[in-house]
């Protein structure tokens, strides 16, 4: 796409058992059925207009190659309702987005399937993709609205003051339905399906800013920390100054697009001669130690680096258990 050209817009609605019709937005580069799927989730209080004004931020990011030929898709949920499914009050959120959306798209299979949430959305980006870590390809929350606890009793006023009488009062009421609060809150899907995620290919991107005016930031760091215990791969950035909204957001945005671009269309660096050489070496395919300075920036150098410290690498495992963990057991403050 180049800077004439103007993204494609398409409206369109999907039929829902339980919400009936809901109207759909999709921003991109031509429906194609190939092209990896990017759900936006909007936040609280937000509309399919959230994500048609991220317009010009999306074909600077399509023109300036920042994204690959992808579709970014929102839908008409209901604007504080924190994509909940509740039966027995009569939600479906969640499913609709995880599932009946997907579905109407009539994806090809192989086809990468991406969630990009912010607040609110980031909160039921999170949940959905980390209940269904072989459904998504990736899962990008910006400032999400997580509160850091598991108690659904134990939330202090800084996670909760800011909630309008409009959000689901079974979920983040005064009075709270205790289960259904566990059952929905992202940390206990990474717990639940914690084996899953850590072997499985869902990348989670989670970004939250210190001076965030909801406290949004003890939700991003409280999932982060959970995710280290599980040993769950993950990305994490916590920007010093940044709100909830303001200047950040778009950089922030910015960043986040980058990340999905290279989990939905990876790019490869092609290696030069000696670069190539080193492969053969490292792949056992010859014995001689190329004389080639291996660039520090190679993608190569952390093959090489393993190569070369195998033998104390080796040792150590049968000292530590944890040895071959992703994160480290860290002592608890």
């Amino acid at each position: 796409m180049d800077t004439t050209t103007s993204i494609d817009k398409r409206w369109f609605t999907v039929t829902d058992p339980v919400h009936g019709d809901i109207a759909c937005v999709e921003l991109g580069c031509g429906e194609d059925a190939r092209r990896p799927v990017c759900l936006f989730l909007y936040g609280g209080g937000g509309s399919t207009d959230s994500l048609l004004a991220l317009e010009p931020l999306l074909a600077s990011a399509w023109c300036g190659g920042l994204l690959p030929p992808c579709r970014f898709i929102t839908a008409t949920v209901d604007p504080w309702g924190f994509y909940l499914d509740d039966a027995a009050r009569g939600t479906a959120w969640e499913t609709f987005i995880a599932e009946r959306l997907p579905a109407s798209l009539a994806l090809e299979s192989g086809t990468a399937l991406a969630l990009l949430g912010i607040s609110m959305g980031g909160y039921g980006a999170l949940k959905i993709a980390l209940a269904r870590p072989a459904r998504f390809a990736a899962v990008a929350a910006i400032a999400p609205m997580i509160e850091p606890t598991l108690d659904a009793n134990a939330a202090r006023p800084r996670n909760r003051y800011h909630y309008p009488s409009t959000v689901p009062a079974a979920l983040l009421g005064p009075a709270r339905d205790a289960a259904l609060y566990v059952a929905d809150h992202p940390g206990q899907r990474a717990i639940q399906h914690a084996d899953a995620l850590r072997r499985g290919p869902l990348a989670i991107y989670l970004d939250a800013g210190t001076d965030d005016a909801l406290h949004a930031h003890d939700g991003a760091e409280y999932l982060h920390r959970l995710l280290w215990q599980l040993d769950i791969r993950h990305e994490y950035h916590l920007l010093a100054g940044a709100d909830h909204v303001g200047p950040s957001l778009l950089p922030r945005l910015q960043q986040a697009f980058a990340w999905l671009a290279q989990r939905l269309s990876p790019q490869r660096a092609a290696l030069d001669s000696g670069e190539l050489a080193w492969q053969r070496f490292l792949d056992g395919e010859s014995r001689e130690m190329p004389t080639y300075p291996l660039p520090a920036h190679s993608p190569l150098m952390p093959r090489l680096l393993r190569h070369m410290l195998a033998p104390l690498r080796e040792a150590a495992a049968t000292q530590d258990e944890n040895f071959d963990r992703v994160f480290g057991p860290l002592p608890l403050l």
